[in-house]
């Protein structure tokens, strides 16, 4: 079965100067409201393999160590004497021996004797905690930050309220929790850190169903009843199962091996874990969720833990490609955020967060109204992607810093803005992808000057250098040139990170490099180029750093997002045999079962192997098309509810396929 060939545990080898992934082992629904995971550690890096105690099973809805996390909680199992702090609980455990599916957690606490079984679903979970020993059992909640945690006798409810967040919240903010267990406890023991529920002696196997509403604690009750009570865990589980099961098989792959399937699937795997969903259900089974824009339950859906600077590149073109369904629920629930917050969606975690630079929610817009995800309410969506292109922020978590500048100038001035060229670089290709929308819309007077505006890039150019270049306000360039500085003008990366981030317009790039050989060898040179790097921006080595300089690929950066559209630009330029060349290279030296390149942030490093894999790749969100490369994989099918032919791809169908072009266009698929 498919969900068998999911390692949880791929990119969890992870620490904060050395990223293989940044993940956790993430157990939940697709897109589900909650995850779960084993917790072995206190900071965001929350979990490692090399870690021999588990404090837990943790609640959680960190997108990324650098975001954290927010309403969480741990449950564990215990018996003896309660320590006041949950890391004094935690128990030797054996990895090993430990099972992890995205369905399913199981492991054994070695110190109390106890196995902890856990299956998710969409709102909630249930455990199942077994002892071994003769000790009572004891089951244990524990928070981070500001909580609240009450033992309701009469009911045997356990209820309460973690306040945890790192920002982005408004209002009186917090997941409202309740459990239920089919024992009934004989005593609560609060600690420092939450509570620890006591059963009988002669209990051997207590249940626990447990929910969470970011709304009420009565919605939590309520999420309780629905999604839980008389409800069995084999039951649960195989429901779980199946929802991911069902994801999985719209793409089937035959591999060279079976560690080539297990990297794919887990790839796809963690594609399918964010964003998340914070719908919930009223009692009259409406859908509303907790904005965390106004403070307040709103009406309709709301997606959440997404940064679109990352996975407006590969996720959402795979969401339009074998997830279409799925992928026009989220524009409303992406929709319903501009409405709440007045501006699109940057970095949600819950909210709006003050994380990189553009406005890449024009991109996906963009990409599903190319690719036919037409019936939702554009118009509504194009008044917020406008916004972003005419309208100052308020402050950089929205629009665009810089803009009337850029407006006025053609490009954003390095001596004003940080990461001006990046910025600059992310405004044209959004100007771009918003005057794409204007045109289905027609609007085609926003449509031409958006358009024009995408030109832009090209007032960073600078040949004598051969490099996108930071441009002061006066029209001079940034002196001195830093071949190899990291940040200052450029986000995340230096010169050869970002200068060929033109998607849009590939022939206009060939343009400024003078011929397609030129811009081949450009990409040659980077490539062949010693990963130097000037961290004086930065003030220290960061991680993207180390990571690019510890692979053997000179100045090209897979650990990082700006540079994975570069190598399907030798196909674009005339030199497929050089993108055939280098992208297998990456998947087999850089990625595994065990481990990625760089941070996965949120599904877009795995979405970029799943595209490479199949030989097909979205240089341009927004546009309807794929730059086509040989195929990693023997032979894929992608099946589609809805869609009438199956999509074959892979080496059996390879060169037919490729008869017409270097490019396809999805709507031939």
């Amino acid at each position: 079965m498919l969900i068998n060939k999911i390692n949880l545990l791929q990119g969890t080898d992870s620490c904060r100067d050395f990223s293989a992934g940044n993940t956790l082992p993430l157990s939940a629904r697709p897109f589900g409201m909650h995850h779960w995971t084993f917790q072995t550690s206190a900071s965001p890096w929350r979990f490692h393999p090399s870690h021999k105690k588990l404090w837990g099973i943790r609640l959680t809805h960190q997108p990324s160590p650098w975001v954290d996390d927010y309403g969480s909680l741990l449950i564990t199992g215990s018996s003896g004497h309660i320590f006041d702090k949950i890391e004094s609980q935690a128990s030797a455990y054996h990895l090993s021996e430990a099972i992890l599916h995205p369905h399913y957690l199981e492991a054994n606490l070695l110190r109390y004797g106890i196995q902890i079984q856990m299956t998710p679903t969409n709102r909630g979970a249930m455990f199942v905690f077994t002892r071994q020993t003769s000790e009572p059992l004891q089951v244990r909640f524990a928070f981070d930050g500001n909580y609240s945690i009450h033992w309701e006798r009469s009911s045997d409810l356990i209820s309460g309220i973690s306040h945890n967040h790192s920002g982005g919240v408004a209002g009186q903010f917090g997941l409202h929790f309740a459990a239920k267990f089919d024992h009934e406890p004989t005593d609560f023991i609060r600690t420092a850190d939450g509570g620890v529920v006591i059963f009988p002696a002669l209990v051997d196997r207590i249940e626990l169903r447990v929910s969470g509403s970011f709304i009420s604690q009565e919605l939590a009750v309520l999420a309780l009843e629905r999604e839980l009570s008389d409800r069995s865990f084999t039951e649960l589980t195989k429901e779980a199962e199946n929802s991911w099961v069902t994801l999985l098989e719209r793409i089937r792959i035959i591999g060279e091996n079976s560690d080539q399937e297990d990297t794919f699937y887990s790839c796809l795997y963690r594609t399918l874990l964010f964003p998340r969903f914070l719908d919930e259900l009223n009692a009259e089974g409406q859908v509303i969720h907790y904005s965390p824009y106004t403070g307040k339950a709103e009406p309709g859906s709301l997606c959440t833990d997404n940064g679109f600077w990352d996975t407006f590149r590969t996720v959402y073109p795979l969401f339009a490609l074998v997830y279409p369904d799925k992928l026009r629920l989220m524009l409303d629930g992406w929709l319903n955020t501009c409405r709440e917050s007045g501006w699109t969606p940057k970095w949600a975690s819950p909210g709006a967060r003050d994380f990189m630079s553009g406005t890449y929610f024009d991109v996906v817009v963009a990409d599903a109204v190319a690719k036919g995800i037409i019936d939702w309410n554009i118009e509504d969506a194009f008044k917020y992607l406008l916004k972003d292109a005419t309208e100052p922020s308020p402050n950089s978590s929205f629009g665009r810093p810089g803009l009337e500048d850029y407006l006025k100038l053609g490009y954003v001035p390095c001596d004003k803005y940080p990461y001006s060229v990046s910025a600059t670089l992310d405004y044209c290709y959004g100007d771009y992808c918003i005057s794409t929308v204007a045109r289905h819309l027609g609007k085609n007077r926003e449509a031409d000057s958006l358009e024009k505006r995408g030109m832009y890039y090209r007032n960073l150019f600078d040949p004598t250098v051969g490099f996108m270049r930071g441009r002061r306000s006066d029209g001079n360039w940034e002196t001195p040139f830093r071949e190899f500085g990291w940040g200052g003008s450029y986000i995340e990366g230096g010169p050869w990170q970002h200068t060929f981030h033109v998607p849009h317009d590939p022939s206009g790039l060939i343009q400024l490099f003078g011929s397609p050989q030129s811009l081949c060898a450009k990409l040659d040179a980077m490539l062949a180029t010693p990963p130097r790097f000037d961290a004086t921006h930065y003030g220290t080595e960061i991680h993207e750093m180390t990571e690019m300089t510890l692979t053997h690929f000179g100045q090209y950066a897979q650990s990082n997002q700006p540079v994975h559209g570069y190598l399907f630009l030798y196909a674009l330029a005339g030199a497929p045999e050089k993108t055939n060349y280098w992208v297998p290279r990456i998947c087999s030296e850089l990625y595994s079962k065990n481990r990625l390149p760089g941070d996965e942030d949120n599904g877009e490093m795995s979405a970029w192997y799943v595209f490479a894999s199949l030989g097909l790749f979205p240089h341009c969100p927004g546009k309807p098309e794929y730059v086509r490369s040989t195929p990693l994989v023997r032979s894929a099918e992608i099946s589609v509810p809805g869609r009438q032919n199956t999509i074959r791809i892979g080496k059996p169908y390879f060169s037919d396929q490729n008869k017409n072009g270097i490019t396809i266009n999805h709507h031939n698929l």
